[in-house]
């Protein structure tokens, strides 16, 4: 007999990725089959693992759309073969979500499952914007009405409306039937805390005609009341420097750790869609044998500084050894496990390490490396006279393919940038999106990153001198 699996009805929040909870992603990690809405951005579902079921269950105005009932039905037959479903919905999925609809349904056919709540747009676009839909003196009290269906109000409120674009005239009328008068302050948000938030401001009277002009398109929260007065002052958002920018990491998450951070500091919304994947292999008893005998260690990536603890074991066996870095970030990584370089490349990659290797470094060098690299750089020291062996320690595994709703999204709406950190993340990301993806700018890090991005098609705009979350978050801002 088959063990009955569950559902999980889970809230994707408003748009920014950073506003999904944590519950949410680890629920997504695990799920067999994933029914999104279009009010989902893409970028969360980059939680899924590999292999999962997907099933656009989204709703556009007078364009395709899956009945609830066939969602119910969804829900139900998956669930039913054992499988752990996800219905992921934007916003909240108990805020006109029709997620207590799809509750009872399961109920009734005796399905488990969990509620996992979300940020809801009619709160968080509005603060985006610089609207707080409350604040003490101006507004105590608060509506959230789904569409033209807004019915009774004086003034001191704030009345919100979901799924407003189709019917902002009948929404703004019926504000008027509630109490509030022409010359009201009235926002409209489109697509609210994503990269392509757009506000308009205006009143009652005119908000309609002026989100007609700035072509305002779904999905849009309407916001009617004082409170629109305050983002004069309140408006945040927009003051990033890379607000309203869409940039894809391709690096493993070993290696650009703090990337996403640091630009999200600055208002970028960030997808991070790795290309490989680091596997440490089995510390092998003739590697320590190797490393006894080096008289250089020399490292050029992060992934093997960070392995190299377990893979010596024995600190003792590295006697008068001396380290080698490819540049100052990744000396960093080194120090945090207690080495201190006792030569800094200028970097930014293994070409240049091996072009500026130092006369004084002589002895045995050890290149500990991970699979994806082709030697260059022990051949290059070999060329100079230099005895160079190469020590793979990790595997860097491709990742083949990209889910299935983020391709979609990226062919139909693009990024502003893509970053690659490494050549064969460049051609491996032309391997998954070879139709494109739009007019997006290319990022290398390094010069010999960008020679092979070239050599693939990309067009690159900027190179990064270093590996870092500073040496991206500058190049990108400097680039034109």
């Amino acid at each position: 007999m088959i063990k009955l699996g569950k559902v999980w009805l889970v809230g994707a929040g408003p748009g920014d990725p950073g506003l999904f909870t944590r519950k949410g992603r680890e629920v997504l990690a695990k799920a067999d089959v994933i029914l999104y809405d279009r009010l989902v951005n893409p970028g969360i579902l980059l939680a899924a693992r590999p292999g999962v079921l997907w099933i656009d269950a989204g709703k556009t105005p007078r364009g395709k759309r899956m009945e609830q009932g066939e969602i119910h039905r969804n829900l139900i037959r998956y669930a039913r073969k054992g499988m752990r479903v996800v219905r992921c919905k934007g916003g909240d999925p108990f805020v006109f979500g029709r997620g207590g609809e799809e509750a009872e349904a399961l109920w009734k056919a005796k399905i488990p499952f969990e509620v996992v709540s979300g940020v809801t747009a009619g709160i968080a676009a509005p603060a985006y914007a610089g609207i707080p839909v409350t604040q003490r003196g101006v507004s105590t009290e608060l509506s959230f009405r789904l569409g033209s269906r807004a019915e009774g109000s004086v003034h001191g409120k704030t009345l919100v409306g979901y799924m407003s674009v189709e019917v902002l005239e009948e929404f703004l009328q019926a504000a008027r039937d509630r109490g509030f008068s022409s010359q009201t302050p009235a926002a409209i948000v489109q697509q609210g805390t994503t990269h392509c938030q757009k506000v308009v401001i205006g009143t009652v009277r005119n908000l309609a005609a002026l989100a007609k002009k700035s072509q305002i398109r779904p999905p849009a929260v309407a916001v009617v009341g004082d409170v629109v007065n305050l983002r004069k002052n309140l408006q945040w958002w927009e003051k990033g420097k890379l607000a309203g920018k869409r940039i894809v990491l391709t690096g493993s998450e070993q290696l650009g750790q703090g990337w996403r951070e640091s630009l999200e500091e600055h208002g970028a919304e960030v997808w991070e869609i790795p290309m490989g994947t680091i596997e440490a292999i089995p510390t092998q008893p003739s590697w320590r044998a190797k490393i006894r005998r080096a008289n250089w260690l020399v490292f050029t990536s992060a992934a093997a500084a960070r392995l190299f603890p377990a893979i010596v074991g024995d600190w003792r066996l590295l006697g008068g050894c001396k380290f080698a870095s490819v540049g100052k970030m990744n000396a960093k990584v080194l120090s945090s496990i207690g080495i201190e370089a006792d030569w800094i490349g200028r970097g930014p990659g293994s070409r240049e390490l091996a072009e500026g290797w130092p006369k004084w470094a002589t002895g045995k060098v050890l290149h500990l490396t991970g699979s994806a690299g082709d030697g260059s750089f022990v051949q290059r020291l070999r060329k100079k006279g230099v005895q160079a062996e190469r020590l793979i320690v990790y595997r860097n595994t491709a990742n083949r393919s990209i889910q299935r709703p983020v391709q979609e999204a990226l062919r139909r709406e693009g990024a502003d940038w893509v970053v690659f950190a490494s050549g064969s993340a460049a051609v491996r990301f032309r391997k998954v999106m070879p139709k494109g993806v739009g007019k997006m700018k290319v990022l290398a890090i390094g010069p010999a990153t960008a020679r092979t991005a070239k050599s693939v098609g990309w067009r690159v705009k900027s190179i990064a001198t270093e590996p870092s979350a500073m040496g991206v978050l500058r190049a990108i801002l400097k680039a034109p």
